[in-house]
């Protein structure tokens, strides 16, 4: 299966993210399988503005197996701590590959 996680996060510093871009989508590869050409990572300029602000990871892919989404989300916590952040929230969004389009062709 073809398949385009997109990784979009939000609560660090856009430049931050991009320093990193490339050893996160690694971190998605190893985590899944799926080919790193595949794999896009997204900067959300969203702040949360009724508290402190909170790294959000938020992957849109796919149907995937739970545990798959948990060896993805513990790499993906380890990442962010290492990288001097407290806290860190993964979530998934699933869809179904005919509703996900490419030059007007679906999976």
């Amino acid at each position: 299966m073809i398949d385009t996680p997109h990784v979009t996060v939000r609560g660090i510093k856009e430049e931050k993210l991009q320093s990193f871009a490339n050893d996160l989508k690694k971190l998605v590869v190893e985590c899944t399988g799926v080919k790193i050409e595949y794999v896009k990572i997204f900067y959300s300029p969203v702040k949360r503005v009724d508290a402190a602000e909170e790294v959000a990871v938020d992957i849109y892919w796919m149907p995937r197996p739970q545990e798959m989404c948990d060896r993805l989300a513990n790499g993906i916590t380890d990442f962010f701590k290492a990288r001097g952040n407290d806290f860190v929230q993964v979530t998934f969004t699933e869809f179904k590959g005919s509703l996900f389009y490419e030059n007007n062709v679906h999976y």
